[in-house]
């Protein structure tokens, strides 16, 4: 191989590789991630809104399943969840609800609003008819809150 030759494929090798380096990725903070975020996993516990309910409604998310508890009703397990990110503290969550008991199942799509300690939940159709303002509303109103332990007869929260 003479001087000439050798000097083409080495520019030809710059250019190559200074081509891939420069092509843009297609990551993206909307992309729809397994499982549920890091920063809602826990159990959450609102207060009570009359004097019917034994305890406040009850979140508990791990990293595959959104349960969801009200006094007097059917558990409702919601598993095969992924999730993409919205706003800031707000993510939209997507997977299917399981039958049990008067619970029908299928999908499930709503938008957790997850500030601090506090956390709201609203389905993703009200989401985008009311916007991002009424569900930082409702974490004002009656939020469900961090905890380690589900307490029983606590506070009625008046609407």
């Amino acid at each position: 191989m003479n001087k000439q030759t050798g000097f083409k494929v080495l520019v030809l090798a710059a250019v190559l590789t200074t081509g891939v380096a420069t092509v843009p990725t297609n990551a993206s903070a909307a992309k729809w991630h397994k499982g549920t975020p890091k920063v809602i996993r826990g159990t959450y516990q609102g207060k009570r809104t009359s004097a019917a309910e034994g305890f406040g409604y009850v979140y508990k998310v791990t990293s595959k399943s959104f349960i969801q508890q009200y006094s007097n009703m059917s558990q409702e397990k919601t598993t095969k969840l992924k999730y993409k990110k919205l706003k800031g503290h707000t993510y939209r969550l997507v997977g299917h609800t399981q039958k049990r008991g008067m619970v029908l199942g299928g999908k499930f799509d709503s938008v957790v609003y997850q500030k601090g300690h506090k956390l709201s939940l609203d389905t993703y159709k009200s989401y985008k008819k009311h916007g991002y303002k009424y569900l930082k509303r409702q974490l004002k109103k009656n939020p469900a809150k961090l905890t380690k332990k589900i307490k029983s007869n606590g506070r009625i929260v008046k609407d």
